[in-house]
């Protein structure tokens, strides 16, 4: 499988994660959370998602320079 391929599939893995903290926050504001809770929540989650995608990145360049 070449890089570029399992660049894309990470990249839409990722996405989804994205969506689906979306998605559980509105189901724990729903379940009766408040909005402020689920938003802070929210933000821890999407906090270690970036933290992923950055490392993703900052290995993707490492190799792009070493080419």
């Amino acid at each position: 499988m070449s890089k570029d391929v399992l660049g894309k599939i990470i990249a839409l893995l990722l996405a989804m994660q994205l969506f689906l903290i979306g998605f559980q926050a509105k189901s724990q504001i729903d379940q009766g959370n408040s909005s402020i809770e689920a938003l802070i929540w929210m933000t821890q989650q999407y906090i270690s998602v970036l933290v992923k995608i950055r490392s993703l990145q900052d290995k993707k360049e490492e190799t792009d320079s070493q080419k």
